[in-house]
């Protein structure tokens, strides 16, 4: 099991790059039509909620953990972990960060 799947166990959701059809969370980057980059983390790519899905600078690794929680707390229903599509592992959930927070998780869970 890689570190990406570890983290999609403890947080209950399926994190990938290759999903075909709506996932529950979309987090990548979108450019504007005179080519500025804006970061968006969705559940509606249609709809987009300016003030809650798009960032003008990339979003940091404990707002990206945030939404992906709130994304499974709120896609928990059917027991089916929430699909979370992620178009850059390195760019938004760097392996090394996401280490420490499965550490920091299973020290939690240990005391």
């Amino acid at each position: 099991m890689n570190t990406y799947e570890k983290l999609g166990e403890a947080l209950n959701v399926k994190i990938t790059d290759d999903f075909h059809g709506r996932p529950d969370l979309e987090i990548g980057t979108w450019q504007t039509a005179d080519g500025y980059d804006l970061h968006v983390m969705t559940d509606d790519p249609q709809h987009l909620s300016w003030e809650y899905d798009v960032y003008y600078y990339e979003p940091d690794f404990n707002t990206v953990i945030d939404r992906i929680k709130e994304t499974a707390d709120n896609n928990s229903y059917d027991g089916d972990p929430a699909v979370v599509w992620l178009a850059e592992f390195d760019q938004y959930l760097p392996e090394g960060e996401v280490l420490d927070y499965l550490e920091e998780l299973n020290d939690k869970n240990n005391d």
